[in-house]
């Protein structure tokens, strides 16, 4: 994809707010519906952390979103306390959705790498609620729509984790909840859980992308289950396929394959790869990061394509399935963890 840069911002700038866009782009955004739950969900999602590089005025950037029509924003903290200048800006910048709240839908992901501490306790009762606190009171909202358990916490009771993310609930600080990252057996433990608390999970989070498939698994018979709704993080593979380079990597000659697929769909190979997660039934929405407005209206086409013949998807499905590839949805290819990052570009 092409960088298309902002003009540069002093940190003022950074931090000034804006006034809300209009919300009439959202009426022509696909929603679908969060599991059983009465959420629904624009097919696309915006990711918004501070990581390796600053995010380039985030308030444009999410006034830009809103214009495109994607209303969810999943903001969450990396390697260190919320605190740190990248994440301070992000949430102040996050707190201007506080002109259009009912209009948009935000989530956190509280858990493993997502906050200061040791690395042990991460799924404790005092992290998780400390953790949400302090990112209400950086952001100045009242709450957020989904709170994430992200990743299990093998040193903290799954009971006490689960009770801690009803509490939130309970307390008005979280109107849903939700998993991230949970390997089969702990996500069937954590959802009845949940339900038994009355707070039932709508939406589990995983790596989900033409390179990455292992939720088609055993993953995707729980939420069948117990009606929970699906994210899919990292839908172009870090950048494997936007041909700008990733730890995970093809054979070139199925990069070209799937170019061609897409310049006959009249796509970029990061919109064909959109289009197919989103083409999937039990994805409800993909979550993309990015710092380029331009990178964020070029993955905004791909909704309008979600639609493939059977030709086509047997030509995607011959590129992993071909002699000497690894099909994603091998045992090989699998693994029960969800990325920290996921960048479009």
């Amino acid at each position: 994809m092409q960088d298309v840069d902002l003009p540069a911002a002093t940190r003022e700038e950074y931090l000034m707010p804006a006034s809300p866009p209009s919300i009439v782009a959202a009426n022509r955004m696909t929603y679908r519906r969060s599991g059983h739950s009465g959420l629904h969900l624009p097919v696309l999602s915006l990711g918004l952390a501070n990581e390796q590089r600053a995010l380039r005025t985030p308030s444009a950037l999410i006034h830009h979103a809103v214009g495109l029509g994607i209303t969810h924003f999943d903001f969450t903290p990396r390697y260190g306390p919320l605190a740190g200048t990248g994440d301070d800006i992000i949430g102040h910048a996050l707190g201007t959705v506080r002109a259009w709240r009912s209009d948009v839908t935000v989530s956190t992901r509280i858990g493993l790498g997502t906050g200061p501490g040791p690395l042990v306790g991460f799924g404790s009762r005092g992290h998780l609620l400390s953790q949400l606190d302090v990112l209400l009171r950086r952001t100045g909202l009242d709450y957020v729509d989904i709170l994430f358990a992200h990743r299990y916490d093998h040193s903290s009771p799954l009971e006490e984790t689960m009770s801690a993310l009803a509490s939130a609930v309970h307390q008005g600080k979280a109107l849903y909840v939700g998993l991230s990252g949970y390997a089969p057996s702990m996500l069937q433990r954590a959802a009845t859980l949940l339900s038994r608390l009355g707070t039932p999970a709508v939406l589990y989070q995983a790596s989900y992308s033409l390179l990455d498939r292992w939720l088609e698994g055993k993953v995707l018979d729980v939420l069948q289950l117990h009606g929970i709704g699906c994210m899919a993080g990292a839908p172009l593979a870090h950048g494997a396929l936007t041909r700008q380079g990733s730890a995970l990597t093809m054979p070139p000659e199925t990069l070209s394959t799937l170019s061609r697929i897409a310049q006959s769909r009249g796509q970029s190979l990061a919109q064909l790869a959109l289009s197919w997660a989103l083409h999937a039934p039990h994805v409800t929405s993909a979550l993309v990061s990015t710092s380029y407005l331009g990178h964020l209206s070029e993955v905004r086409d791909a909704v309008d394509h979600m639609q493939f013949t059977s030709d086509e998807l047997a030509a995607i499905e011959d590129c992993f399935t071909s002699d000497g590839d690894v099909d994603p949805t091998s045992d090989v290819a699998q693994h029960p963890m969800t990325p920290q990052s996921n960048d479009c570009t």
